[in-house]
């Protein structure tokens, strides 16, 4: 196996770390929406504390807009949150409806000196994946 492939092959994995993690804590939060106190990571923690604890997991926020004539107001229409960076780094992106809310999400990774790769996803982690991304404000 060249450089390149486990260079790939490390990215994938730590994506799929990533979201397993926003899965379970997704789980977790759904979970704790009637009330209940939810176990998760050793811990007894009500809907806040894990609410709290999915925005406190990006290192950034970031928008874009999408094309427009000069002059006009910017809206965003694209977004991105940055989970973790350096070798290798994983981020969620997705499209923004016109009110700024996330209208799909997808995860992608990259290692040094690799592109950014999508990686494949079920149903049943597009939909959780789509509510953490929704737990943030990209509008203005």
């Amino acid at each position: 196996m060249d450089q390149m492939t486990r260079a790939k092959q490390h990215a994938r994995q730590q994506a799929r770390a990533q979201l397993d993690s926003i899965v379970n804590l997704m789980d977790a939060i759904e979970a704790a929406r009637d009330g209940k106190t939810i176990r998760y990571e050793d811990e007894w923690l009500g809907l806040e504390e894990l609410e709290e604890r999915a925005r406190e997991r990006p290192l950034s926020i970031l928008v874009r807009s999408e094309w427009s004539l000069p002059g006009s107001k910017l809206t965003p229409g694209e977004y991105e949150v940055l989970l973790c960076t350096g070798g290798p780094a994983v981020r969620i992106r997705g499209e923004l409806s016109e009110y700024g809310e996330p209208a799909s999400a997808r995860i992608e990774s990259q290692d040094w000196f690799t592109p950014w790769e999508r990686l494949h996803t079920d149903s049943r982690e597009d939909e959780p994946l789509l509510r953490f991304a929704a737990l943030f404000w990209f509008g203005q």
